[in-house]
């Protein structure tokens, strides 16, 4: 007999299997769908009949509230939108009710209410109440109008008959007659009864009005009635009394006033109009219960509906339940005959599958162990039978491996000696490399510290020349020398910062600047250059150009003299121009700036342009002409260029001339803060002994110029060991401390002086990049850190924090106060000092509350408001806020506010300035 195969009797198994559970799957299925479907059909009867009946009552609840609303409505626009609320929610009342019967399956088919039939009355009603409610107001105002004309008119005439009366009396007993009693009688015949007639039309009058404006307050028509008759009674013994009246005029114009009273008890009059609004409001007074009774008879219909509907649901619940517990049972005798049969299965396969298999896995797992053992015992002829065959194979296999696997480790292991020798020659190749790098970093740090050394003197010098000379044109050019090596150090600066870090972005800050002065300062560069070579030189700045620009000037001026240097260069006879341009960009809104440099040298070839910006590249022109130059500066430009994020272009002709173009996109820049660092002067003096220790000769000219010219007394020191000397021989307030000494290290020098008793001030001196901080101060044992070359004005807020200018001492401020008395006089003088004193606190506050560029804005206005009256320690620390604003700072510009304020007070006073005008305060 043939056997069956093991992926036959597999296969038979897991069928097997998978019919049982397919058998089960579409029982619970079935079951399954029919309670979904019993709950569904149930969910379709009962929801919408639920949600109707929800909608029936809240749309309930919104009609009585629409209904006071209704009645409320003052005007035509407030009652239409009322209405059509009025009438939705009706109308969706009975469509809910009508659609909640047509569910229920015990509907009567009832009959549609009259609900909209009665809103629309309403609402008719309403508007014709509100007419007459307008006409109500009309006609009472008519009404007081008109008894306002017939009080004052009766009035007059009230007080002319008593007049008359007066006179007469007056003139009876004028006369010289022995009896007067005729007279009086005849008098009071003729004038005391027509005054009293007069006064009673009067009280009538004012009477009717007053019933009158009782009308558009009554509710009732029996009190509309009551009024009227009362009026009509009192109108017609008014009419006779209009007779008493002394003018005919008189009595014809007071005839034609009482019309109106007239027209006001007709059925066109107010009486009428209130007539008919008292019964409009009693008929909408009745449709608004009887909408209320149709909106609760709707709402019973659609109750009732909903109960029969809730019954019918509760009742094929219950037999869904059955239903369901029956098919529940089969399904859970199904389950228990599939488990049997899938336990009988499961038995199956672990005799002859299972068992099997897990005896084949073990012997494997034992064979990769490397435990080979006996072979294995063919349990069958089918698939496993075939894998324990293969077993076999594999474990004698394995064995012959066994046995070459000595032999290859010692392979390996000899290859292994040959990498790690490999790697060791790779790591010190490496080493070199980084050596060599560091030894590149350190030569151009060096070269670059060294450069700035001759800077700091040539830099002093200058300064001190343009303070010193007096010809405007020689100020002129030591002032353009001075920028000029500014923007050399800055240069240098940026040499530096690129060699000690990895950043090749070479970003540069951008500051504020004056456009003019840039071009002024490229102009003379131009003008220096050309007239070397006899060129004509030509600036040109367009009209409308922006007086403050924020860049990075540096750069720019870095790119526009490389420019100008090439043009002259490579120029022998002609022109040379420098042409600055400006635009807006459309979409940042911003200045977009062009320099353009042109010229009339030897122009370039359309090959030679295409290589112009490459390192090392020139012209065979200019080849031949023996121009000096190694073709770098184009690079650089074109680099700089980039780090701009500008544009540079070139257009060129052999033989006609070349024009290049920088394009940088700016902003607007701010005309306060682009003031140039060299003409801020501090010429405040201070009586300081000051020692300075460096040994290069210009530093110590340059550091002994500057602190001479504010005030100080200066001793100097090429070492250490002589400084130290110098210090215990005499006491100093000062001590500025180079830190690159021929004998010691300048923080050696710090450690020694601090250490002494009423130890002096002790700055740093540094020509590398060594930033001002907390850090940096604490290891060098300093209080400040500054960089060569040495900044006047950083070197006076050093001396500012030596010996800080008395803020109680006003006579700087009284004498400023004084010469402007003499200058612009008392009033303006003091119009001028009120003036700034009422900007003062605000001023503070901005300074105080702000950040930024808005504060030192802030700090820089003020400072220049306060220089005008002297106040030195004020403007020295607005000055610290300008430039660094930490915390120290703006706790000081808070405490030197509040005296800076007090000493103004006190010199107006002495000034014999009033604080207001007129005040003697």
């Amino acid at each position: 007999m043939r056997q069956t195969r093991f992926d036959t009797r597999l296969i038979q198994i897991l069928s097997a299997m998978a019919v049982l559970a397919i058998m089960v799957g579409v029982a619970a299925i079935a079951v399954n769908r029919y309670l979904v479907r019993s709950q569904s059909e149930l969910i379709e009867t009962n929801l919408p009949a639920m949600q109707l009946a929800s909608q029936i009552g809240e749309t309930t609840e919104v009609v009585g509230t629409l209904a006071n609303a209704f009645v409320k409505a003052d005007s035509p626009e407030d009652l239409e939108r009322t209405t059509s609320a009025l009438e939705a929610a009706v109308s969706k009342i009975e469509a809910g009710a009508l659609a909640l019967e047509g569910i229920s399956p015990m509907s009567t088919g009832a009959a549609p209410s009259q609900a909209a039939e009665i809103v629309a009355r309403m609402a008719a009603n309403r508007h014709e109440e509100l007419r007459l409610s307008r006409l109500v107001s009309e006609a009472g105002a008519e009404i007081a109008n008109v008894g306002g004309k017939l009080e004052s008119l009766i009035e007059a005439k009230v007080d002319l008959a008593r007049l008359k009366i007066t006179a007469g009396i007056v003139g009876i007993y004028a006369q010289q007659e022995a009896d007067r009693r005729p007279a009086l009688d005849t008098l009071a015949d003729r004038h005391f009864f027509a005054f009293e007639r007069l006064s009673e039309l009067a009280r009538m009058i004012d009477a009717i009005r007053l019933k009158l404006q009782q009308i558009p307050g009554t509710s009732t028509a029996d009190e509309i009635e009551h009024l009227a008759a009362t009026t009509r009674e009192r109108l017609e013994l008014a009419t006779r009394r209009i007779v008493y009246l002394p003018t005919p005029s008189a009595r014809i114009e007071v005839e034609k006033l009482m019309e109106a009273y007239r027209k006001a008890i007709g059925s066109d009059g107010l009486i009428g109009f209130q007539h008919r609004r008292i019964i409009l409001q009693n008929a909408i007074a009745a449709d608004s219960e009887n909408l209320r009774s149709v909106i609760s008879q709707l709402s019973d219909r659609a109750r009732q509906a909903r109960d029969v509907v809730q019954e019918e649901g509760l009742a094929r619940i219950a037999a869904s339940q059955i239903r369901a517990s029956q098919m529940t049972a089969a399904l859970l005798v199904l389950i228990v005959a599939a488990v049997i049969a899938g336990a009988v299965l499961w038995l199956y396969a672990r005799e002859q599958v299972v068992a099997r298999l897990g005896n084949l896995s073990r012997r494997i797992v034992a064979v990769a162990g490397g435990d080979y053992g006996a072979p294995v015992v063919i349990s069958g002829h089918d698939e496993i039978g075939r894998m324990e065959k293969a077993l076999n194979i594999l474990r004698r296999r394995a064995e012959d491996a066994e046995r070459l696997r000595g032999n290859l480790e010692e392979s390996v292991i000899a290859r292994t000696g040959d990498v790690v020798a490999e790697m060791k020659a790779s790591d010190a190749a490496r080493a070199k490399a980084e050596a060599a790098d560091r030894s590149k970093t350190e030569f151009l740090a060096r070269m670059s510290h060294e450069i700035r050394t001759p800077l700091n003197g040539i830099i002093g010098m200058l300064d001190l020349l343009e303070a010193d000379e007096q010809d405007p044109a020689l100020k002129a050019r030591a002032h353009t020398a001075l920028v000029s090596a500014r923007a050399l150090l800055d240069i240098t600066n940026d040499i530096l910062n690129f060699s000690g870090s990895d950043d090749s972005s070479n970003r540069g800050a951008a500051v504020h600047f004056q456009l003019r002065e840039l071009v002024g300062q490229m102009g003379h560069q131009l003008q220096s250059l050309a007239s070397q070579k006899k060129l004509e030189a030509v600036v040109d700045l367009a009209d409308g150009a922006p007086l403050a620009l924020l860049g990075d000037v540096v750069k720019i001026r870095q790119i526009v003299g490389n420019l100008i240097s090439n043009a002259v260069k490579y120029t022998k006879r002609g022109t040379v121009s420098l042409s600055v341009d400006h635009a807006v960009d459309e979409k940042s809104g911003q200045p977009v700036i062009s320099f353009s440099v042109s010229d009339t040298g030897v122009g370039m070839t359309k090959d030679a342009i295409e290589h112009a910006f490459d390192a090392y590249m020139r012209t065979n022109a200019a080849k031949r002409a023996g121009i000096e130059g190694l073709g770098l500066g184009l690079a650089i430009s074109r680099k700089l260029t980039e780090a701009l994020g500008a544009a540079l272009s070139v257009e060129s002709e052999p033989g006609v001339g070349s024009r290049f173009t920088l394009t940088v996109p700016l902003a607007l820049g701010d005309p306060e803060l682009a003031q140039d660092e060299a003409e801020e002067r501090h010429d405040i003096t201070r009586d300081l002994n000051v020692l300075v220790i460096d040994d290069h000769t210009v530093n110590l000219m340059v550091a002994r110029g500057y602190l001479e010219r504010l005030g100080c007394r200066v001793n100097e020191a090429k070492t250490g060991a002589s400084a130290l000397k110098t210090a215990t021989e005499q006491r100093f307030d000062l001590v500025l401390i180079d830190l690159d000494l021929p004998d010691m290290r300048g923080e050696e020098v710090a450690a020694q002086l601090g250490q002494k008793a009423n130890a002096p001030m002790l700055v740093a001196l540094t020509a590398y990049l060594l930033e001002d901080t907390a850090e940096n101060r604490a290891s060098l044992g300093v209080s400040r850190v500054l960089q060569k070359p040495v900044s006047p004005r950083a070197l006076a807020e050093v001396l500012d924090s030596v010996a800080p200018i008395d803020p109680h001492d006003h006579g700087a401020v009284l004498e400023s106060l004084r010469d402007d008395i003499a200058d612009l006089g008392t009033e303006t003088t003091r119009m001028i000092v009120c003036e700034f004193l009422r900007d003062f606190p605000k001023a503070v506050d901005t300074i105080l509350t702000t950040s930024g560029k808005a504060q030192q804005k802030a700090a820089h206005k003020l400072k220049g408001a306060a220089a005008n009256f002297r106040l030195e320690a004020f403007c020295a620390v607005l000055l610290r806020v300008e430039e660094v604003a930490n915390d120290e700072a703006l706790e000081a510009v808070k405490r030197l506010a509040a005296e800076a304020e007090n000493t103004m007070k006190v010199a107006m006073k002495d000034a014999g300035l009033q604080t207001d005008a007129g005040s003697t305060k």
